[in-house]
């Protein structure tokens, strides 16, 4: 089981990606996760990263694919939710899924409006303290995803690889509208 998450910040990405993660006993690759550990380390990737994540940028992709690589490198299975996040992203990930022999069984959509990705990140930000969940930056990340992501939606969608799934259910109905996507793309594993 090779997964792909896609949607929105505030779409439910990392709880549905681990959730998919702990029931068929596969790795989550959250980038996410991996960049805010890398900050609290204080480590240089850290060091590099913590000022792009204040202010709600994107990650240079360059760094990103390099993270990606290493990661994805040791695992025959893996929930991916973070990355790709542009098309560049895309097209390396799928260069670098084919090359080492492990493509995508199936790549989900949670859509969500603006409007409910707000909410959720700000409540998200007052409940976790999350310093990068100011207003400012969701608004920000929400326009990069506008801009920089949906293309890469829209890339998944055209090669028929895509399935959208509402996230703005209740996370128990979302996550059984993914456990049907991924019993329909194949055996899961």
């Amino acid at each position: 089981m090779r997964v792909l998450i896609l949607g929105p910040q505030g779409s439910g990405k990392g709880t549905q990606a681990k959730r998919i993660a702990a029931t068929h006993g596969v790795p989550h690759v959250s980038t996410g996760d991996i960049l805010r550990d890398a900050v609290s380390q204080g480590s240089e990737l850290g060091l590099r990263v913590a000022p792009i994540l204040e202010r709600g940028d994107l990650v240079p992709d360059d760094l990103m694919v390099e993270l990606i690589r290493e990661r994805l490198a040791s695992e025959d299975r893996f929930v991916l939710d973070g990355f790709p996040r542009t098309s560049a992203q895309a097209e390396a990930l799928d260069a670098m899924l084919d090359e080492i022999g492990k493509p995508l069984d199936t790549v989900i959509l949670l859509e969500v409006s603006d409007e409910e990705a707000m909410r959720r990140l700000v409540g998200r930000a007052a409940a976790e303290g999350r310093r990068d969940d100011t207003d400012e930056a969701i608004a920000n990340r929400l326009r990069l995803y506008h801009e920089l992501t949906r293309p890469v939606v829209d890339r998944y969608r055209a090669a028929g690889e895509l399935v959208e799934v509402d996230g703005e259910h209740t996370m128990d109905d979302v996550y059984a509208a993914i456990e049907a996507a991924l019993v329909a793309s194949g055996p899961v594993q």
